[in-house]
């Protein structure tokens, strides 16, 4: 007789639920990972972006989006790298049309509300001209963080933000205090986004010039291009003009030489009113009566120019001299009235070509 028959093994059926288990917690690790080094990725690529190197952050953001990272913070900074780097807007808009829902998302979640998404937000809806969205998430930012129960916790980035929202909403006193506060952060804690700071050291200073602060506007262009010297919101013509009100007539001169936008032909008379500051430095800032520049009349400065005007030409004729030559005492005297007067007007105004040729004295700063 033959012995008793091996038994089969079969698994055990208790094991099966535990392999399934193990397989899913492998499987989600598998998943945590890829999501941990996509977010390693979207971090270096912010910390690009926050330096303006829009070029070597972009392939990082489109290596964590292709990673399956849906985050609308990196979709919003990519659009802004595409525009930067393709030199057109249509792949911005395409990248924050994606990036509008996972924003309104992310904005939904318990605590998801911060004030770079609510900016964010703000801004694709001002692009897109939906201004009723763009009021609203740009007043929930403002009410939540500004009014909220922790402003002096707020960084130099974030009152750039709120600078930026109250200019959106049309609100330029409240705008210039927040621009002005992300200035005074920033200097007092000395780190951050240089872009961010540079963008808001750029803003103030164009207040500044309006407010005739000419000498404190063209430092803080200075220092913007300093932090970053592809800042576009630098303008040269701007720049120019700031430079040549606080006479600083050489730089003046390389600034307006740099102008090839449609403010061109009012640089270049810009260029040669300099060189003729240059030329009779140190100018004053009062006329020769005493009556401080910033304190006449625009038609009292005008008809203080054509008078000016009449002198320069005057001496200009009664005196020979050649290009390179010591100006003759009596031209430099009557050039440093004519270029002060008109520096001021061409600060004042932005504008002097048409003046010039009106007047007829276009030949006194050209050549």
């Amino acid at each position: 007789m033959s012995g008793p028959r091996p038994r089969r093994s079969t698994p055990c059926p208790r094991l099966l639920p535990r392999a399934l288990q193990a397989v899913g917690l492998i499987i989600l690790c598998a998943g945590c990972s890829a999501e941990s080094r996509a977010r390693r990725t979207l971090q270096e690529g912010t910390a690009l972006y926050n330096q303006g190197k829009y070029k070597e952050a972009l392939p990082l953001f489109q290596k964590a989006r292709e990673a399956g990272l849906k985050d609308g913070l990196l979709l919003y900074q990519m659009g802004y790298c595409r525009e930067a780097v393709e030199g057109r807007p249509d792949g911005r808009r395409e990248t924050w049309n994606e990036a509008q829902p996972v924003l309104v998302e992310e904005v939904s979640r318990p605590g998801g509300a911060s004030l770079e998404r609510l900016y964010d937000l703000a801004v694709i809806h001002s692009d897109q001209h939906e201004w009723d969205k763009m009021n609203q998430y740009a007043r929930q930012a403002i009410e939540q963080f500004e009014k909220g129960p922790n402003p002096n916790a707020l960084s130099g980035e974030d009152w750039f933000r709120l600078g930026r929202l109250h200019d959106l909403v049309v609100e330029p006193s409240e705008a210039e205090a927040a621009y002005r506060r992300s200035v005074s952060v920033f200097a007092r804690t000395q780190d951050g986004s240089l872009i961010y700071r540079s963008l808001v050291l750029a803003k103030v200073a164009e207040l500044d010039f309006h407010l005739e602060r000419y000498a404190q506007a063209a430092k803080g262009f200075d220092e913007a291009l300093r932090l970053f010297p592809a800042n576009n919101q630098v303008r040269p013509f701007l720049h120019g003009l700031a430079l040549l009100a606080a006479h600083r007539f050489e730089e003046a001169r390389t600034r307006f030489g740099a102008d090839t936008s449609d403010t061109n032909t009012e640089s270049q008379y810009g260029v040669d009113l300099a060189r003729k500051g240059n030329d009779v430095a140190p100018l004053g800032d009062k006329d020769t009566d005493g009556v401080p520049l910033v304190s006449i009349p625009d038609e009292g400065l005008q008809a203080r120019i054509r008078e000016a005007a009449r002198a320069f030409r005057s001496a200009r004729e009664k005196n020979s001299y050649r290009p390179g030559d010591t100006l003759p005492a009596e031209v430099a005297l009557h050039q440093k009235r004519f270029v002060a007067l008109l520096g001021e007007y061409f600060a004042r105004t932005r504008a002097i070509q048409e003046f010039c040729l009106r007047e007829g004295i276009a030949d006194l700063v050209r050549r």
